[in-house]
């Protein structure tokens, strides 16, 4: 499809989205197309799309999943944030992050030690204190964002880093529970009182044969694209998971990919959070070659069905065995 469907469909799923009642809606944040990706994000500026989605919905919270800072200064970073502060009164959170293939970044380490400081130079901003000396934001955000930030990282000393800053961590759909329990719990021994979020690929259909059919093309296209590299590369090359799985089930465990009926999408679900121990948990409801219908659908049965059932509050596996 083109951008443009794309994106109408990104604001109708976040229209959907609100009439339902979800909490938040958080949208991706990619730059440029890549020859070899079989496919790419289309949001280049998600505040730009999310202030328009704010013009027609009502109470859900508007996020940047995740804000690549690396791409602007911190002071624009911090302009652009309380701009769609204002815009949505105050319905914003700001999930943030490196990201990856990023011209001029070479080694995990100097990415890492890049974005911990890109994180300090932005909360210096948005903390707006005339005493710093540092420029004072407008327009002024009617709510603290220092509180609504989110940041995805996987190596220690950032994780302790946020911690020490008092920012919320989140952990993305790339990798398993188990892996993502320690990074929450590097998180908790490191002194970090904020709250956690895991995403999880999930799809919610009447019948587990309908769920398995209609995420069939997606899964195929989501699992070649996730198997070239990255972290799902690194769990094959450790031995955590074959590079050819030997049934649809496999594949789908091998990519996170959570599907099936609301009884077993709560099974699973519930297992993640107890591995995890995460206070949140966001639903990644869409990927390319799902059917928009079909994705409109699990969101009803999610909300419906799978949600109340949800377990949190409950302690992590891993600290019961610390």
């Amino acid at each position: 499809m083109s951008d443009a469907e794309s994106i109408a469909q990104t604001v109708g799923t976040i229209n959907l989205a609100d009439e339902l009642g979800f909490d938040s809606a958080w949208v991706g944040e990619h730059h440029h197309r890549r020859p070899e990706a079989a496919f790419w994000g289309r949001v280049s500026a998600s505040e730009l799309v999310l202030a328009h989605a704010a013009a027609t919905t009502s109470s859900i919270a508007l996020g940047t999943g995740v804000r690549v800072l690396s791409t602007t200064t911190a002071l624009r970073t911090a302009e652009e944030m309380s701009m769609l502060s204002v815009l949505s009164g105050g319905r914003v959170d700001f999930g943030i992050g490196l990201g990856s293939g990023q011209p001029g970044m070479q080694s995990r380490d100097e990415k890492a030690a890049a974005f911990r400081v890109l994180v300090s130079d932005l909360l210096a901003f948005l903390r707006n204190d005339p005493a710093t000396g540092l420029p004072e934001l407008s327009p002024v955000s009617p709510v603290d964002i220092t509180t609504r930030l989110w940041a995805a990282a996987r190596d220690e000393p950032t994780i302790a880093h946020l911690a020490d800053l008092g920012i919320n961590l989140v952990v993305g759909q790339a990798e398993t529970g188990p892996v993502q329990a320690n990074y929450v719990e590097q998180y908790r021994k490191a002194g970090g009182k904020g709250r956690t979020r895991g995403v999880r690929l999930v799809h919610v259909a009447p019948t587990h044969a309908e769920a398995l059919a209609r995420t069939e093309a997606a899964s195929d296209l989501y699992f070649s694209q996730m198997t070239k590299g990255g972290y799902h590369k690194e769990a094959i090359d450790k031995g955590l998971f074959p590079a050819e799985p030997e049934s649809r089930e496999a594949m789908l465990e091998q990519i996170n990919f959570i599907v099936g009926t609301p009884e077993t999408v709560i099974k699973e679900l519930n297992t993640y959070i107890a591995q995890t121990g995460v206070d949140q948990l966001d639903a990644m409801v869409r990927i390319p070659r799902l059917a928009i219908g079909d994705v409109h659908e699990c969101m009803r049965l999610l909300k419906r069905e799978v949600i109340p059932n949800l377990a949190f509050g409950v302690a992590p596996m891993w600290s019961k065995t610390a």
